[in-house]
């Protein structure tokens, strides 16, 4: 006795389309149905369901790196009165003072590396064997110590860190003292 297969489902054919029978919506409800309309900030959080929400230009498995907000811009908003532009203008003496003494300090090891360099490239080329091997030890040891000194001296690297912080709330400090002043000006002004 023969069986029979599956009817063919060849769609807007002409054909017969198989559904599979049991519990659910009849054919063509889905199209019947409005859709609903969730907004963004309706759903759980993507945090909470792993997913991560797609970035404009920025490729797939890469996440940018955070900016964080230097502290001086939080601690030191604009100025609203002259008591705070006092306190702001003896922030900014005592700190670059401290400037001053590291920007000193870091430009003359950089000067003495410098000073050296310079001293090993004026040197008179070697007459023996023996005295070019010295030169290059001495080469050498230079390259060494001023790759520790500058890259990967933890206090070296300290020192600069600190001095580039200090040259940004110096700057915040300058300008928002600045901005103030500006707007004084301008209140005290009489315009005809």
């Amino acid at each position: 006795m023969p069986t029979r297969g599956p009817p063919n489902t060849h769609g807007s054919r002409g054909g017969l389309q198989f559904r599979p029978s049991g519990p659910g919506p009849p054919p063509g409800a889905d199209r019947a149905r409005p859709k609903k309309i969730v907004f963004e900030d309706e759903l759980p959080s993507r945090a909470l369901l792993g997913i991560k929400k797609p970035v404009g230009s920025i490729p797939g498995g890469h996440m940018p790196r955070p900016h964080p907000v230097p502290d001086y811009k939080l601690k030191y908003p604009a100025v609203s009165s002259e008591r705070e532009r006092r306190c702001y203008a003896a922030v900014f003496q005592d700190q670059y003072t401290e400037f001053l003494d590291l920007q000193q300090e870091l430009g003359s090891a950089q000067a003495k590396l410098q000073r050296l360099e310079a001293l090993l490239t004026s040197l008179p080329p070697p007459r023996s064997q023996k005295e070019a091997q010295v030169a290059a030890r001495v080469r050498r040891e230079f390259e060494k110590k001023r790759m520790v000194s500058s890259c990967q001296d933890p206090s070296f690297l300290d020192k600069q860190a600190r001095c580039r912080y200090l040259k940004g709330k110096l700057r915040h400090l300058k300008t928002q003292i600045q901005e103030f002043d500006n707007r004084g000006d301008s209140e005290d002004s009489v315009y005809f």
